[in-house]
């Protein structure tokens, strides 16, 4: 596999490698989920969450914004973005590298050029939301990397009826 990182526009055959991606990103996050929430909330909130996250990106690629990070020939990575004319800000929605080639600059890649992509369109604000949880903390890290960092901390709570 070529070092070299190729960011091009989503195609169809992009998407289940990219789905595949976000499920292995998004599976330690869940069972932080999990751990912090006990499983009868988390079944009551998350039962199906793999199908919800591959409908999402995949959506989100399929959307015109989308985008896919590839080494060679092989999706390392994804993200999609979109915007809002009104306020001129553009938001980074769903992306990830795949976790087992993580650390090699390819998330820096991605982001920089959507922001790039923003700038192009007009925007003059990007966005970006993550979580406060511990299975964020790479992400949050990596979005501070990229510039990210006015902030507004937001908490979930969860109450058992």
């Amino acid at each position: 596999m070529s070092d070299e990182v190729r960011i091009v526009p989503a195609r169809e055959e992009h998407i289940d490698a990219a789905c595949d991606i976000a499920i292995a990103a998004w599976t330690p996050i869940r069972e932080i989920f999990r751990r912090d929430l006990g499983d009868e909330i988390y079944e009551s909130q998350f039962t199906g969450w793999q199908q919800s996250k591959r409908d999402a990106i995949s959506a989100g690629l399929r959307g015109g914004r989308g985008y896919v990070a590839l080494v060679g020939d092989t999706v390392a990575g994804f993200i999609h973005y979109r915007i809002n004319e009104s306020t001129k800000t553009g938001e980074i929605c769903g992306n990830a590298v795949n976790p087992e080639i993580r650390g090699k600059g390819i998330g820096p890649k991605m982001y920089e050029f959507v922001l790039n992509k923003m700038r192009e369109e007009g925007m003059l604000f990007a966005t970006v939301h993550t979580g406060l949880d511990d299975g964020h903390a790479p992400a949050r890290r990596a979005y501070e990397k990229a510039g990210f960092h006015a902030n507004l901390p937001s908490i979930n709570y969860y109450q058992k009826l």
